[in-house]
């Protein structure tokens, strides 16, 4: 078990490099990953005053120049968790940091990027470093215990994830999956986009959680759930923007063998994957254990490159032929291609396919029996981007 009541995170000499006067730090990412905590962590035994976009207490201060302009010369540290129920907070932000004669470091923190995003860009461009920060990763569960012990309890984070609240307490980590797929994952979504038919987002998210990793396609989706084609690629858009999936496109550079506008689906945690569709059978016993294995390494991969801010991008590979290989990953130029392995298959076929088409893409496998071992261990940290330039 890991014991701690706080795990230190990976961002946080990234965001304490970045924080400057003429700055505000951004921190996106899913609800309850710990945004907050590692913000409270960073100004301990500082003075700071933390404003929240859910009470209205604090929006009346926010909404008042005379009020929040006031802020930065009053406190060291100025935290709006939130954000994205801020009226206006792009102008808030622009204001702030025009106006931060004291240095004062100001955070922001959101949980959906469907009304942020558009307001930070429009009015406040140039005032702010972003990040992501997601669930705990396997490298800072790690840095704490060992990757020994990352290994032993891998069958759990396949199953229950790596939301804080569940790595700190085990024993309630189904209760806290249930509830929170019950009461929150769709907070802000419902609150900030117009959706008429709860009932058939909910049908949506639970057939995509039934098909991490397999190639989709809108239509066929639509027929099957009787859903309009439109209004699917909208909650698909909608469900990104709030952190609860990830849409991973096909790569190609070769369009008349290989798949070019394809499209995968992972979700940001196996634990609320599998809250979704209420299944916490263990590993041994599950027929999907390729999936979980493949959405897990895949959140790995998308905490790394946040941790990194490398700008890398994932993609997945397939031909008309069949051959696939799960993961293309894309930094700085470099191509370095990836294959999960959950049991003692590996396919082969698709292996050799795609190094005949790339023979200068390096291939690594990756399995939940060789993460704590060289070279498998950096494979999930991504060493892999030592590898030779593609061609």
């Amino acid at each position: 078990m890991f014991n701690f009541a706080y795990i230190r995170r990976e961002l946080e000499d990234h965001i304490l490099k970045g924080t400057l006067r003429n700055r505000a730090e951004l921190i996106l990412g899913p609800r309850q990953v710990g945004k907050s905590t590692m913000l409270d962590h960073l100004v301990q035994n500082q003075r700071f005053i933390k404003l929240s976009g859910e009470d209205d207490d604090d929006l009346s201060i926010l909404a008042d120049p005379k009020t929040f302009l006031t802020l930065t010369q009053q406190f060291p540290n100025v935290i709006i968790d939130e954000a994205q129920f801020v009226p206006n907070i792009g102008r808030v932000i622009k204001r702030m940091v025009d106006n931060n004669t004291t240095d004062s470091r100001i955070f922001v923190t959101g949980s959906s990027a469907l009304d942020l995003g558009g307001h930070l860009k429009e009015s406040a461009a140039g005032r702010f470093n972003s990040y992501n920060l997601w669930p705990l990763s396997l490298e800072e569960l790690a840095e704490h215990s060992s990757w020994i012990e990352v290994k032993r309890q891998i069958n759990d984070r396949m199953i229950y994830g790596c939301h804080p609240d569940v790595i700190n307490d085990p024993a309630h980590a189904k209760e806290y999956l249930l509830d929170f797929t019950d009461s929150i994952l769709y907070k802000d979504l419902f609150k900030l986009a117009e959706v008429r038919k709860p009932t058939d987002l909910t049908k949506l998210v639970k057939f995509l959680a039934a098909n991490v990793g397999s190639e989709i396609r809108y239509g066929s989706i639509a027929s099957e759930l009787g859903i309009q084609n439109k209004t699917i690629e909208r909650y698909v858009d909608l469900l990104a923007s709030c952190f609860i999936l990830k849409v991973v496109p096909s790569w190609t550079r070769n369009p008349t063998a290989e798949l070019k506008l394809s499209k995968k689906i992972y979700f940001y945690d196996n634990g609320i994957r599998n809250a979704l569709l209420k299944n916490f059978t263990p590993v041994p016993a599950r027929e999907d254990k390729g999936a979980l294995w493949e959405n897990l390494f895949f959140t790995e991969r998308l905490k790394l490159h946040a941790f990194r801010r490398d700008g890398g991008e994932i993609y997945f590979w397939r031909t008309k032929k069949q051959h696939e290989m799960d993961f293309i990953e894309i930094v700085n130029g470099t191509i370095a291609a990836f294959e999960c392995k959950a049991g003692n298959k590996t396919n082969s076929n698709s292996i050799r396919a795609f190094t005949r088409a790339y023979p200068n893409i390096p291939v690594t496998v990756v399995s939940p029996d060789n993460i704590d071992q060289e070279p498998a261990a950096p494979a999930i940290l991504a060493t892999a981007f030592d590898a030779p330039p593609s061609p």
